[in-house]
């Protein structure tokens, strides 16, 4: 099986995310993005220019595909520190090649209770993890993990107590699962923390594995170049591992193939 994840920055860079979905929709069989936005206007949001719709536009291109959605908490109104319009909700999105079966899906929260601190306005997308059991032609059942860690202000993704403390509620699902086990996504953490240590018990990070040295485009102008990772469970076989160079987002696709 091949799997995508990413995080698609709400669809501001749009055409050519479009054109990726419709390159790697025949060859992929399960996709996980994070920031993606559930409303149902075809524009623009006025000032980071986030497509409004994005999640309608992603199902329209991936028609052989069941859609799980997770959606940020209620109270999440901006993207970035953009005040999205009414009936527009942020989230994230599992798209699944229909001849998989889903066993089950569900999500949580990264943290009990209240926001941490310097998590606000777009940064309240974060701190969540969605999942689903699949079962593939021929194979066990595989728990995905669809992740958009936790970001917090002038924190530039280093070990804090609430990301340690996302990292425990992560690892304790993770030891409650059977089987194959996936985590991906966006972590927005540091490859040499102790955060992400915690995440890597009993777990193979391909993203060190191979030496990748970024996850970020040349949309990025910030500073660090790591937010995105996948890890596996040693039982999962992997046959291929690739961060992708399609300037898609200000993220780059990880792509990993598997059995």
């Amino acid at each position: 099986m091949k799997l995508i994840t990413l995080n698609v920055w709400g669809g501001k860079v749009f055409k050519p995310l479009m054109d990726f979905l419709e390159k790697y929709e025949k060859e992929t069989d399960i996709f996980c993005f994070q920031e993606v936005l559930f409303g149902s206007k075809k524009n623009f949001t006025p000032f980071y220019k986030a497509r409004i719709n994005i999640f309608d536009e992603i199902e329209k291109r991936l028609p052989g595909f069941v859609a799980l959605t997770y959606p940020a908490p209620e109270d999440v109104t901006y993207f970035q520190s953009e005040l999205l319009p009414d009936n527009t909700h942020p989230g994230q999105a599992i798209f699944v090649r229909k001849s998989l079966e889903v066993c089950d899906t569900g999500g949580f929260r990264g943290y009990p209770g209240k926001y941490p601190v310097g998590v606000e306005f777009g940064g309240k997308i974060t701190g969540s993890c969605q999942w689903a059991s699949i079962k593939g032609e021929g194979s066990g059942e595989i728990t995905i993990m669809n992740l958009h860690g936790l970001w917090q202000k002038d924190t530039h993704k280093a070990d804090t107590p609430a990301r340690l403390s996302q990292s425990g509620i992560l690892r304790n699902f993770l030891n409650s699962r059977k089987g194959k086990k996936i985590l991906g996504g966006d972590f927005n953490l540091n490859p040499d923390g102790k955060s992400i240590k915690i995440l890597e018990k009993n777990m193979i990070n391909l993203i060190k594995k191979f030496g990748f040295t970024s996850t970020r485009s040349g949309y990025y102008t910030n500073r660090g170049k790591f937010a995105d990772y996948i890890l596996v469970s040693p039982d999962v076989a992997v046959n291929h591992f690739e961060v992708l160079q399609n300037e898609v987002s200000d993220h780059l696709p990880l792509l990993l193939e598997f059995n």
